[in-house]
């Protein structure tokens, strides 16, 4: 015999990343909130302002008190504050598995709740639909400049339409326009931080040293690279 009781966990820390701050934020707090817990909210460092509008809107809605609380500022220091505070009854994050491990190391016997990294991969075979195929690939690859879990990371594709794959998806990645985030005919903005395009440039880098081709783009952005098997 199994019964289940539904009850507030009590005070959950929510830790969400850089990318779609508003959307992140919301899948943590209003399943909190609903389910009456209070909420503590960790927003990115870099990202924090959707989630400081967010409450002055739950505020002026007429949410009590304490229900739902914004904590800025420096993403380890805070991070290690809320895992020592004992009164915080649940963790929920979404970010990087190195993090998510070592959350789940020192929140003890108190309920974690990850959304770690992903590779996304995409396999393409011989008889698919190479046009639809390779706009999908495109858009779903730079979306966010790239910037979000569940692009697509890897492309798999079947030997005999490979070449015809690659120039089809060469042709749709050069119609892209890189630019301003605030003008409305840019399709990839800059990344969020310059330690992070440094970063991206290093793996681009690495796999050119091992046999990758690059078959589109230059030096800061390059947007398409073909690796051998």
């Amino acid at each position: 015999m199994a019964f289940t009781v539904r009850v507030p966990v009590g005070v959950v820390a929510a830790i969400t990343p850089i990318n779609v701050p508003l959307n992140l934020v919301c899948h943590k707090i209003g399943p909190g909130i609903a389910g009456g817990n209070s909420i503590v909210l960790k927003p990115a460092e870099v990202t924090p302002i959707s989630a400081l509008k967010l409450a002055e809107l739950f505020e002026k809605a007429g949410l009590p008190k304490g229900r739902f609380n914004v904590v800025t500022g420096n993403g380890p220091e805070i991070g290690e504050w809320l895992l020592k505070n004992k009164d915080v009854n649940m963790f929920t994050f979404t970010g990087s598995p190195r993090v998510g491990e070592l959350i789940r190391e020192k929140a003890g016997l108190r309920k974690v709740a990850l959304e770690l990294g992903n590779n996304s991969a995409t396999i393409v075979h011989s008889d698919a639909d190479l046009e639809r195929a390779t706009t999908l690939i495109a858009q779903k690859s730079f979306n966010n400049a790239g910037q979000v879990c569940i692009s697509v990371q890897r492309v798999y594709v079947h030997k005999d339409i490979y070449e015809t794959f690659v120039a089809l998806l060469k042709e749709k990645t050069e119609k892209f326009k890189l630019g301003n985030p605030l003008d409305e005919k840019t399709d990839i903005r800059p990344m969020i931080r310059e330690s992070d395009a440094i970063r991206v440039e290093s793996w681009v880098n690495e796999a050119v040293n091992q046999g990758g081709t690059i078959i589109t783009g230059e030096k800061g952005m390059v947007l398409f690279i073909r690796q051998p098997f």
